[in-house]
């Protein structure tokens, strides 16, 4: 018994210091989650840095530029874009652009280069649907940037036009580069 009556009178005599360091050690421990937080907030993460490049992306594209022109009569859409591989070898490859629309009564469509009746691997609407691929444009892509241009003559007004697709087909008809570009012609 004579712990414990020590023990009260101990507490008695000190409650405001006793109090006092209760309060300092709970607003260190306080202090101390919230400097831990922060660091572990602030730490780099592995997961947030930029994604490693798609290593089934083959090709590389850049610059991509339309402009409508007036050819023969009509008007034509000139566009062009830089392409390289992203392998060591060469691949050799078939390009495709298509133009593509609308107006009220149906889908607007152009391709360059143009292709024999039937002979093109697109959907009167101008989307892929598969099978082989023949007559585009056929072009060796190297790791060296290279430079696409094409001529598609339209029978519409440009403006008639929201979007180019770029099609990059393989030897074996596979699918390499299918890239949409948005069109903000300026028309003279």
């Amino acid at each position: 018994m004579k712990g414990k009556a020590f023990l009260r009178n101990f507490v008695l005599r000190h409650k405001k210091w006793i109090s006092s360091l209760a309060y300092t050690l709970l607003v260190a421990s306080v202090a101390g989650l919230g400097y831990l937080t922060l660091k572990i907030l602030e730490a780099p993460r592995t997961e947030e840095s930029s994604p490693p490049a798609d290593p089934a992306a083959l090709i590389e594209f850049e610059g991509f530029d339309a402009r409508a022109e007036k050819a023969d009569g009509g008007w034509a859409l000139r566009v062009s874009l830089r392409l390289r591989a992203a392998t060591a070898h060469p691949l050799s490859c078939q390009v495709f652009f298509v133009a593509k629309g609308g107006r009220t009564n149906g889908p607007v469509l152009a391709i360059w280069p143009t292709p024999s009746p039937g002979g093109a691997p697109f959907s009167p609407a101008g989307h892929f649907r598969g099978g082989p691929v023949s007559g585009g444009a056929p072009i060796q892509v190297t790791q060296g940037w290279q430079r696409v241009t094409g001529l598609i003559p339209i029978s519409d007004h440009p403006r008639s036009f929201h979007t180019v697709t770029v099609y990059v087909f393989g030897p074996r008809g596979e699918v390499l580069l299918s890239r949409p570009f948005d069109l903000r012609l300026t028309v003279k």
